[in-house]
């Protein structure tokens, strides 16, 4: 029986050989899908973004009633020239950046978006502006 072992480990040795060229980094997560996702509603870049809303887990996924509340604020909004969303990590993890009209559209939206977080959400929920208002909610 060691000659068959000693066999079936030669040939499983022989096929797992090391590439360099398809070497991955240790401790690497591989993504998966597109990393970024855009909805755009005007002419604007991720440089001219304002307002920030985190979303983020606690190993269960985010708060996705807090995410679709700002969805829809945001979607509603006509203060609002572009959405971008980028994802963060495996359980839905993501920031949005958005780009308004004036400072006064991100104040007032920095409110709006604020007053929806729950006291107590299923993940870390943070909304930031370029002017350094920052709002948490979470641990």
């Amino acid at each position: 029986m060691k000659p068959l072992f000693l066999v079936a480990l030669a040939i499983a040795a022989a096929g797992c050989t090391a590439r360099e060229d398809a070497a991955i980094p240790q401790n690497q997560a591989v993504p998966k899908g597109p990393p970024m996702f855009t909805h755009s509603i005007g002419p604007e870049t991720p440089a001219d973004c304002v307002l920030r809303v985190e979303f983020g887990s606690y190993a269960m996924g985010i708060d996705r009633t807090a995410s679709a509340a700002v969805d829809r604020l945001l979607a509603d909004d006509p203060g609002v020239t572009s959405v971008q969303t980028v994802a963060q990590g495996r359980e839905g993890e993501k920031i949005v950046c958005v780009a308004v009209r004036s400072d006064a559209d991100a104040e007032r939206l920095f409110e709006a978006i604020s007053s929806t977080f729950p006291a107590d959400p299923r993940g870390p929920l943070t909304v930031t502006t370029r002017s350094g208002r920052r709002f948490s909610a979470g641990r």
